[in-house]
């Protein structure tokens, strides 16, 4: 902007009227010749984010915004990481508290200033007398004032657990704590952060327990030493559709019997899963349970807890896992290592017959109109493979290499039948297809009735007879040992 442009923006208003044009949070940057950079009062200047001085050099221009944005983009990361940090720590309903080095509070949450009976902004930026209000002389002697777990925590540089009792104005209170020291990017201790769960005025042991089994993300279950169910949480009356006061009080036996779903397989740490499926559930749940003993101060064995996990995605992962390792992505097929893993599992000494499948002039296919039209050829023999041949195992083996196996006794010819069968109708489907009419199929038959005949051997034999079909010509057939 020209200086005279300069002096009539002024009188327009100036950059404060820019500034309130713009919206909150914008940057606003000047772009202006030294001279009037230079005429820019104080006022003016404070309402910009940076002045840049034309004419601009291109790369430095570009190196000024990229590191604008940069900037930019830290303050919303900073801004978001502080709104995530403020309401993780507000929904926690015990205190949480950040401290610096000096014991003065930087950070606390809502339980926390519910519990001393002070804001957040009273409470930000004091130590504990001005915020417990004790006495700087009792602070001094370090009774009930936290003092030595706080230098604890920071020499050990560790997380450690504490019950303290905390002396205030409103009388004695006890809090059982867990502190972790702080340590910035150099190594060094700058405070400590401390989670605090108030016991005053829990009357017993069951209060306790009750706060427990609400905050717990799992279903639990209790029952005492004669197997009557004393308790359960409200994870549980949602994963079996039960009321609380349905369970309590009767045999846990008793609920299992008429609740508890059907049982599978124990997990691989021995554990119990169990399926249920409560009617106001759309679909069922797949839960591992978990059984601990609930011992009294003397280890008497006085009940059990009984925590029931939600493992439902956990276990369709795994499912759609293994499918992936076992699938071709292309055709929707067996792959070859689900192929070796079938015969190992399924063959248990009985015959096995094998169907070794190679695409003609799929090459020249490919070659001629593109990999797109290959994978269609491909897609289109997998489901006529599935058609022809419903009761077997067809896998792709890679390529244009296909295999179907068969178990139980299958005779020669009834197998070379069903061979030129599938290849008539290859043909038929694939000659009304103007792409596709280059492409036949070989294969080649091998057949075993000893159970101890290695597969590699048996898929070496339909491999040679295949071999030997493709010696004869396109869309041939040929069984090993004729």
């Amino acid at each position: 902007m020209p200086i005279s442009s300069c002096w009539t923006f002024r009188r327009r208003g100036g950059t404060d009227e820019l500034r309130r044009l713009c919206k909150p949070r914008a940057a606003l940057i000047a772009c202006l010749p030294a001279p009037a950079a230079a005429a820019l009062a104080d006022g003016e200047l404070a309402a910009l984010d940076d002045v840049w001085v034309t004419p601009l050099e291109p790369r430095l221009a570009a190196l000024r915004l990229r590191r604008l944005l940069e900037r930019i983009k830290l303050e919303k990361d900073c801004w978001l990481t502080r709104l995530y940090l403020d309401t993780t720590i507000d929904s926690i309903p015990d205190m949480v508290w950040f401290k610096a080095k000096d014991g003065t509070h930087v950070k606390v949450n809502k339980a926390f200033c519910h519990t001393v009976g002070k804001t957040r902004e009273d409470v930000t930026g004091k130590d504990h007398c001005y915020i417990w209000d004790v006495s700087r002389e009792d602070f001094e002697r370090g009774e009930f004032v936290c003092r030595e777990t706080e230098e604890l925590v920071m020499q050990r540089r560790a997380t450690c657990q504490f019950t303290e009792k905390v002396k205030s104005q409103h009388g004695m209170r006890q809090f059982k704590t867990y502190k972790s020291p702080l340590i910035d990017e150099s190594g060094e201790i700058m405070g400590t952060v401390g989670i605090g769960h108030d016991e005053t005025d829990l009357e017993n042991m069951g209060a306790e327990l009750e706060i427990i089994l609400r905050s717990m993300p799992f279903a639990i279950l209790v029952w005492d030493d004669k197997g009557i169910v004393v308790n359960a949480n409200e994870k549980f009356e949602s994963y079996f559709g039960l009321r609380r006061d349905e369970i309590v009080g009767r045999r846990h036996d008793m609920w299992e019997a008429d609740h508890a779903g059907v049982k599978t397989r124990p997990g691989e740490d021995g554990h119990l899963e169990i399926r249920v499926a409560p009617t106001d559930a759309r679909e069922e749940r797949i839960l591992k349970t978990h059984l601990e003993p609930i011992y009294d101060v003397f280890h008497t064995e006085v009940g059990r807890l009984c925590i029931f996990r939600d493992v439902t995605v956990e276990r369709a992962l795994e499912r759609q896992l293994i499918q992936n390792l076992n699938t071709d992505f292309l055709t929707g097929l067996c792959n070859r290592r689900h192929f070796y893993h079938y015969m190992a599992d399924e063959r248990s000494g009985r015959p096995v017959s094998l169907l070794y499948l190679d695409l003609d002039r799929f090459k020249e296919v490919n070659d001629t109109y593109g990999h797109q039209v290959g994978d269609q050829a491909l897609i289109e023999t997998a489901r006529l493979l599935r058609e022809s041949f419903p009761e077997a195992f067809i896998a792709r083996l890679g390529g244009d290499e296909f295999i179907i196996a068969l178990l139980g006794d299958q005779p020669l010819p009834a197998l070379r039948d069903r061979a030129h069968a599938f290849q008539r109708r290859m043909e038929e489907t694939f000659s009304a297809m103007p792409r596709f009419r280059l492409l036949s199929a070989c294969i080649g038959v091998a057949r075993s009735g000893d159970p101890d005949m290695d597969i590699d051997t048996l898929l070496q034999q339909s491999d040679a007879a295949l071999y030997a079909a493709k010696e004869r010509g396109m869309g041939q057939c040929c069984v090993f040992g004729e």
